[in-house]
């Protein structure tokens, strides 16, 4: 009998254990930051609003709890094997993806790449046909050192490979819409929909149990 008893905690927390994989989105029981992943594209109209009304205007709330990476590539292809890239909206589009690339890959800090893109997106739309454009004032706005390393990153074989890094974890996702945004691994259409005008409600709903502090004053939906 005793020794039934002392398998009860154990298989107790097997059982929570696996109620948190199964509904690990609302991270149950974890500390973990929540990972979102933001598929994305230099010159998409729907991408700006998100990264513009949703993701920079809510990000200093929410920053400490997340784990953000940016994509920069969406519905672009790569051909010739691999050499060179098409764009939904043009060749001016590889061209912005690939220096975003280029400056997130040597920006590890997530506000500055926030600030960066946010910057990038909303200037590159007007100065896009200046050839010698490339996102220059943004990283100074924010105190990137623009200096050669960035731009030889866009014109050599890095910022190639970075574009077919993102390629790569974009095809994963099979997105039919840009921007895609992915919580913690795993596709929700429900969430992608919701994220598209409510971005900070639906991470405040996926970190509560995390995170209880987090959201306090905001009117949390439920998912």
């Amino acid at each position: 009998m005793w020794h039934i008893l002392q398998q009860i905690p154990i298989c107790f927390s097997v059982l929570f254990l696996c109620t948190t994989l199964i509904n690990g989105q609302n991270f149950v029981g974890s500390t973990a930051k929540l990972s979102v992943k933001v598929y994305f594209e230099s010159l998409c109209p729907d991408s700006l609003s998100f990264i513009r009304n949703q993701l920079y205007k809510n990000w200093q709330d929410i920053a400490q709890y997340v784990d953000l990476q940016l994509i920069p590539f969406g519905k672009s292809a790569s051909y010739e094997n691999g050499t060179r890239f098409t764009c939904q909206h043009g060749t001016l589009e590889c061209k912005g993806n690939r220096m975003m690339s280029c400056v997130l890959q040597r920006t590890p800090n997530q506000n500055l790449q926030v600030e960066y893109v946010n910057c990038f997106m909303n200037s590159y739309r007007n100065a896009r046909i200046d050839k010698d454009e490339f996102g220059q004032q943004c990283a100074a706005r924010i105190g990137i050192d623009f200096d050669d390393t960035y731009k030889k990153c866009y014109l050599t074989r890095k910022g190639t490979e970075l574009q077919l890094e993102a390629e790569r974890q974009t095809i994963d996702v099979k997105l039919k819409f840009v921007p895609t945004i992915v919580y913690n691994g795993v596709f929700s259409q429900q969430l992608q929909d919701t994220s598209l005008n409510n971005f900070r409600n639906v991470v405040c709903d996926l970190i509560k149990e995390a995170f209880p502090e987090a959201c306090k004053h905001t009117s949390v939906i439920s998912l």
